[in-house]
């Protein structure tokens, strides 16, 4: 059998056709799993826009921060008592001119010994701040970003999907009762 019978057993399966004990409820299901897709095609396009959009939005605050700041070798004063297992924090002086001096408590690497010179990223006021961070990490959150939506969007249109199809299926059911308490005991005296 080729992949023209495999994809007619599919719509057959999908659609109803003109089989006559076709019920109204029955169209339901392949219109909805019809809209179903439709709407997975707009989550997905969806997801890529809001990805873009946030990946646009983080590379500007990227740019800005580069821009913004600069590393600079800073002198280690000394050490001083933290309760941090990871990071212990070091007085570090340095001169961004030569009539001027700088002073800031820094959070150095505990593991090893504590060198004599710390590179420290600073802004344009000379004040320490954290390094900025890289593209990749603005790739990250637009990763994120997309497969939330993305995620959110298909778990959402399965629980329609689904709760629809109950709501169907109780409801065929129901009529399937009510038309055999009509018709079944027409039919009680020709069994035995």
């Amino acid at each position: 059998m080729g992949a023209g019978g495999g994809l007619t057993r599919l719509l057959r399966r999908v659609w109803p056709g003109a089989n006559p004990l076709r019920r109204r409820t029955d169209l339901f299901e392949p219109a909805a799993l019809l809209v179903v897709l439709v709407l997975t095609a707009v989550a997905v396009v969806a997801a890529l826009l809001v990805s873009q959009s946030v990946l646009h939005s983080h590379l500007a605050e990227v740019r800005a921060e580069q821009a913004s700041r600069h590393a600079v070798q800073a002198r280690v004063l000394a050490q001083l008592n933290g309760d941090d297992p990871v990071t212990r924090p070091v007085a570090v002086g340095w001169s961004p001119s030569p009539q001027q001096e700088r002073f800031a408590v820094v959070e150095a690497p505990v593991n090893g010994p504590l060198p004599a010179e710390l590179p420290i990223w600073v802004d344009r006021e000379d004040r320490p701040v954290p390094p900025p961070r890289p593209p990749a990490e603005a790739a990250q959150a637009a990763g994120t970003a997309g497969a939330g939506v993305l995620i959110g969007s298909v778990l959402g249109l399965s629980v329609l999907y689904g709760g629809a199809r109950w709501v169907v299926r109780r409801q065929r059911l129901a009529a399937w009762e009510a038309e055999w308490a009509q018709v079944g005991p027409k039919w009680r005296h020709y069994w035995p």
